[in-house]
């Protein structure tokens, strides 16, 4: 018998090109959030899509966002923001005032913030984060 979780998993998939367009498919993963002058954005989670593997020749849809020099994309996985008894909005809420305090820090200095951030807490899921800030 299969197993569809050992075949499956969550993950945000993109590309962004030379004119700085970010084209991404999410598959049940948090959406990347976006820190543009002082306000944090989530990116349009409406095209999650179910995680990869769970339904075999699933057409994945795509977002499209412009993106500007100085920006900066957070991914995160759900280790970051989903704790046991309480609902991941409220998780998603810390991480984006966390970042939304890195306003003008580089990538490495914001994802050390954050990690800073969550230092004293016991997370009960791995745990990934990636920054990465658009330039000219």
């Amino acid at each position: 018998m299969r197993r569809p979780g050992r075949l499956s998993a969550t993950g945000i998939i993109g590309h962004i090109d030379h004119r700085r367009t970010f084209r991404w498919a999410c598959a049940g993963h948090p959406p990347p959030m976006l820190l543009r002058r002082g306000t944090v954005s989530l990116l349009d989670s409406e095209h999650r899509s179910p995680l990869f593997g769970v339904l075999p020749g699933h057409q994945h849809t795509t977002a499209t966002d412009s993106l500007r020099d100085g920006d900066l994309l957070l991914f995160y996985t759900d280790g970051m923001v989903e704790r046991r008894g309480e609902d991941i909005t409220e998780g998603i809420g810390v991480l984006r005032e966390t970042l939304l305090s890195c306003d003008g820090l580089t990538p490495q200095r914001a994802q050390d913030t954050i990690v800073a951030g969550y230092a004293g807490e016991a997370l009960e899921d791995g745990t990934c984060l990636l920054a990465l800030q658009v330039g000219s």
